[in-house]
């Protein structure tokens, strides 16, 4: 891309002061973010990445002794957090505010690429709004979209900085994006929607003009061939892998058969589901609605406008990647945030900062904008980790924590062997306690009863299942009390309710923290506070109306 593209060629500032902008983003993504450390689930999904990342770590490779449906990429990037003394969770949700702190600072830096911005004001408007906007749509949580938008997000920088010096793009660059864009795959396969926009974008901001298209395809096809061979990559080594280990089975199972029946069949697109979600982003939705509305007044005339047009392709492909995946899952939303903040970003910076004189009054308004928009987006959860904090302070270790309550009463009694069996949405529990997990179907505890297949792995009949769970005599069984155990086929509830009835003792209770009503966390999924009840297997000599021994006395 010429120097024009941004309206000019400014000085590269010192490499101190490039890198003293990183850290301030990351630092203010850690602290806009910490009230996600309280919880040890805010998301079951994650809970799932960081129980598959222990698999891997023990030398279990995905798929083979738990069922998932996401890429290997996901969990190997969740299996370094789980191999350390510390909390793997405090872990995880650190990395993942690091990661949303360095796109921050690369999409800030990618603004000054699209944009005339010496001044920084779009590119620091750009990142304070993904930050902020990460806080809503479940996006607290470990979730892949943060770390595939990281590739997405890295990958177009390099390219941009490389066209800006040459035209076509070295291909050494080509190929590092490529490398990058391919373990963004590998993490989520949502970024292949991300590379269809950056395909568009690639001509939307390079062709000088539309007659030269055809030269310009034919002087750029070696290099974007390149970065698409080498997108490849990462997935043709991941299927040798488990063609040379012998477990292709295994990776066809969770990455081919499970999406077929996941995204196949005759589901229509969730609008109600999507539309709430969208609603927890609307600040920055109408920002870049006005971005594109005002770019006669806002963007210079030229490659400014081209780079309107380019992020407005960009939200189109994400769009429909929503619609291909149909669910309108909360935290899908999270691959719309890089496009929609450097659209905001030009808004804000041109359309209200432009007017205000001095960096110190331009920091200090976005501030204010940023703290308003703050309590906006995240009011619910900051009001609840007030009340969480001060009961943790006044000594209930884990208030609120469903899962580190159990596990806090749980691991001290387990001997090795034990094994332990989760009814519902908790996967957590596995990892936080150590015990041995009884069946492939971790993260429900059960085959999925609506569409055979879906988990990733082999369908087994659930009563089948169950029983065979059952036999196995786990030392203890965890029930939520929730949607999925209340929503169980009857022969299978039965089948756990007469099986806890002869060989268990409920040993205790535990109850929602009244927050989660008042201030829900999360809107959508937060199974970190849920109740549920746990019981112990009686010993073979006792009767069932013993209610001696074990953790302690229901309540």
């Amino acid at each position: 891309m010429p120097d024009e593209a941004s309206g000019g060629s400014p000085q590269a500032p010192p490499l101190w002061h490039e890198f003293a902008w990183m850290l301030a983003f990351v630092a203010g993504a850690m602290v806009l973010r910490s009230p996600g450390l309280l919880y040890s689930v805010l998301n079951y999904d994650e809970s799932m990445y960081l129980l598959m990342g222990s698999e891997l770590a023990r030398g279990h490779l995905p798929y083979t002794t738990v069922c998932d449906l996401k890429p290997f990429g996901l969990f190997a990037l969740a299996t370094p957090f789980t191999m350390t003394p510390y909390d793997p969770v405090i872990l995880s949700r650190i990395g993942a505010s690091v990661t949303v702190g360095l796109t921050a600072w690369m999409l800030s830096r990618i603004a000054a690429l699209l944009f005339d911005d010496a001044n920084r004001a779009i590119g620091v408007a750009a990142g304070v709004g993904y930050i902020v906007f990460s806080l809503a749509t479940g996006g607290m949580a470990f979730q892949g979209e943060l770390f595939h938008n990281a590739c997405a997000v890295l990958a177009l920088l390099l390219v941009l900085r490389s066209a800006r010096r040459r035209m076509p793009p070295d291909l050494a660059t080509m190929a590092a994006a490529g490398l990058i864009l391919g373990v963004g795959i590998q993490i989520k396969q949502s970024v292949l929607f991300d590379m269809l926009a950056f395909l568009a974008g690639y001509f939307i901001l390079t062709v000088p003009h539309w007659r030269d298209l055809g030269a310009h395809v034919r002087a750029s096809l070696r290099p974007l061939a390149l970065l698409g061979a080498m997108s490849l990559v990462p997935t043709v080594l991941v299927v040798l892998l488990y063609v040379v280990l012998g477990h292709w089975d295994a990776w066809f199972a969770g990455n081919i058969q499970a999406h077929r029946v996941f995204y196949g069949g005759e589901r229509g697109i969730e609008w109600d589901a999507m539309l709430r979600a969208i609603a927890e982003q609307t600040p920055l939705w109408v920002a870049a609605l006005l971005g594109c509305v005002l770019v006669r007044w806002l963007a210079g005339a030229g490659v400014e406008r081209r780079s309107v047009a380019f992020l407005a392709v960009w939200w189109a492909a994400v769009m429909l990647c929503q619609m291909f995946l149909r669910i309108g899952s909360d935290h899908y939303l999270i691959q719309f945030l890089p496009p929609l903040s450097l659209l905001a970003g030009l808004a804000i910076g041109r359309g209200l900062l432009a007017s205000v004189r001095g960096r110190r009054a331009k920091g200090a308004a976005l501030a204010v904008l940023a703290g308003l928009t703050v309590f906006a987006v995240a009011k619910e959860p900051l009001m609840h980790s007030i009340y969480i904090v001060r009961d943790r302070l006044a000594g209930d270790r884990w208030a609120g924590d469903t899962p580190r309550r159990v596990a806090a009463d749980v691991k001290p009694m387990l001997r090795d062997g034990d094994s332990l069996y989760v009814v519902g949405f908790q996967p957590a529990i596995y990892f936080l306690t150590g015990a041995e997990i009884p069946t492939r179907f971790a993260f429900t505890g059960m085959p999925n009863f609506h569409a055979p297949g879906r988990d990733g792995c082999p369908w087994v009949e659930p009563a089948v299942e169950m029983r065979r769970i059952l036999d196995s005599r786990p030392r203890f069984i965890v029930v939520e009390d929730g949607v999925f155990y209340r929503e169980l086929g009857g022969d299978v509830r039965e089948m756990l309710d007469a099986g806890l009835a002869a060989g268990y003792r409920k040993v205790k209770s535990y109850d929602q923290h009244f927050v989660h009503h008042l201030y829900p966390f999360e809107r959508f999924v937060m199974n970190g506070g849920a109740p549920v009840d746990l019981y112990e297997a009686l010993d073979p000599e006792e009767q069932p109306q013993s209610g001696t021994g074990g953790i302690g006395e229901a309540g």
